[in-house]
C-alpha cells in the first residue's frame, strides 16, 4: 500500500509534477480535517517549487517564507514521515530550490526501491509547467456555489 508521502514522494521525484504532489497530500489532508500539519508543509513546498518552475520566483519565495514560519511547528510530524528536518531547513535556504526531497537514511532507501516500479509521467514538460490550466475546476467552482448559497440561507 503507497501512503500519500509516498506518492507525494514519487510525483516529486520521478516526475516533478508539483501540481499533482499538492493534489495528492491535499486529499489527505482534508480527509483528516486539516489536522496535518506536516500535509500542510510539504503541500507547501510543492507550490514552492510549482511557482518557482513557472518563473514566479516571488510567489516561490512566499511560500518558502510562509515554509520557514510552519517548520518548527511540523517538524515531529514530518520526522514521523521521514523528512530530515535539519536538511529541509539547510534547503529552505538555497536557491534554486532543491529537487530532492530530504529525507532520513531509512526512508530515503525505501523510495529508492519504490522508483524502479513508478510509471514514467505522460505529460510534456509544458504540459507540467502549467498543469493548474489543464485541470477541471467545476467540482471547485459546483462547491464554492454551493457554500456561498449556503451562507446566504444563514443571512437570511
Amino acid at each position: 500500500m503507497t501512503t500519500p508521502f509516498t506518492q507525494y514522494t514519487l510525483l516529486f521525484e520521478c516526475h516533478a509534477d508539483y501540481f499533482e504532489c499538492h493534489e495528492v497530500l491535499e486529499e489527505a489532508w482534508q480527509a483528516g480535517n486539516r489536522a496535518s500539519l506536516g500535509y500542510a508543509v510539504l503541500i507547501q513546498y510543492a507550490v514552492a517549487h510549482y511557482h518557482a518552475r513557472r518563473g514566479n520566483e516571488i510567489g516561490a519565495r512566499k511560500s518558502i517564507a510562509a515554509l520557514h514560519r510552519k517548520l518548527d511547528f511540523a517538524a515531529d510530524e514530518l520526522q514521523s514521515l521521514g523528512v530530515d528536518i535539519p536538511q529541509f531547513k539547510r534547503d529552505l535556504t538555497i536557491w534554486p530550490l532543491s529537487t530532492v526531497l530530504p529525507l532520513e537514511p531509512t526512508t530515503r532507501a525505501r523510495i529508492e526501491r519504490l522508483k524502479h516500479a513508478f510509471e514514467p509521467t505522460a505529460l510534456s514538460f509544458e504540459e507540467l509547467v502549467h498543469k493548474h490550466l489543464y485541470r477541471d475546476r467545476s467540482p471547485v467552482v459546483k462547491e464554492r456555489l454551493r457554500a456561498l448559497e449556503a451562507r446566504n440561507k444563514a443571512k437570511k
